[in-house]
């Protein structure tokens, strides 16, 4: 069943529980994710990363989504990652998505309240929950003293929340998009002051690849919903490189089903890493 993101991830702050936030490229991968959180009996947050906003059948594309969760027993989102202007959030409002994240992250503070701030009144509206971003989650190829540089001032975050009303916060502490050149530096004592200060869920972007150990101390810590994309991609790669090793010339629906399993096997996993499992 459909629901905004603000129930799905109210109920994970109260039992101190993650919530998986899938990135899906098609509907597939999405069908794998969907099947994944109705065997677990998980809450379940699809995300649409940005790049498919630029073909044309982003619009089908979110109806397709919307098409297969409601009829779930499981609670399920829709949210538009990374939405990086008022502009594409709106569209992703009207497309169906129950939740957006505007990342205003690279943007001046005050430019990342305002435009956020115009996000969530419209969207609140209309029953739709808001992600922001405080802080900027670095990449692989960037330095640990460059991600250092990026972190969250805790005092900023609250400030952010209190003057914008968002439901969630993307927040900066250590993880990165993509994997990891070295060992993972995650703050958790960051997380600890920012969740006290803000006292709303906080999200961790860069889950893939972060660690068991730590992706449990996260959530202890304060973190209810982590993004996840890289693990899924690679495990769908190593089984169509497989499939394709053994083939000379495999159908295209058996490639397509190898990308969808692997997706299937890795959301699954880290559900149950998460604890979202038997919470749905």
């Amino acid at each position: 069943m459909l629901v905004p993101m603000s129930a799905i991830l109210g109920h994970a702050r109260a039992e101190g529980y993650g919530v998986g936030a899938f990135d899906v490229p098609n509907l597939e991968t999405a069908t794998a994710v969907l099947e994944a959180a109705q065997q677990l009996n998980s809450p379940v947050i699809i995300a649409v990363p940005p790049s498919v906003l630029a073909f044309q059948h982003f619009e089908v594309f979110v109806h397709g989504i919307r098409m297969l969760a409601d009829p779930l027993d499981v609670p399920v989102a829709i949210i538009l990652d990374h939405g990086q202007s008022y502009e594409i959030c709106m569209r992703a409002i009207k497309a169906g998505m129950t939740a957006v994240m505007f990342d205003g992250s690279k943007l001046p503070f005050e430019e990342n309240v305002r435009i956020t701030k115009e996000i969530v009144k419209v969207a609140h509206s209309l029953n739709v929950s808001v992600e922001a971003e405080v802080g900027h989650v670095g990449s692989g190829d960037m330095t640990p003293e460059q991600i250092a540089n990026l972190l969250t001032d805790p005092e900023k975050a609250a400030q952010f929340v209190e003057q914008t009303g968002v439901d969630c916060l993307a927040v900066a502490v250590g993880t990165i998009h993509g994997h990891y050149r070295g060992e993972p530096q995650i703050r958790f004592e960051l997380i600890e002051k920012i969740a006290t200060l803000t006292q709303i869920p906080l999200v961790l972007h860069g889950g893939s690849s972060t660690g068991e150990q730590n992706l449990r101390k996260a959530i202890e810590c304060g973190i209810n919903k982590i993004n996840v994309f890289s693990d899924m991609s690679a495990e769908a790669v190593d089984r169509m490189k497989s499939l394709l090793s053994s083939n000379a010339r495999p159908r295209i629906n058996d490639v397509l089903l190898a990308a969808r399993d692997g997706f299937g096997k890795v959301s699954g996993y880290y559900m149950k890493l998460f604890g979202s499992n038997g919470k749905g």
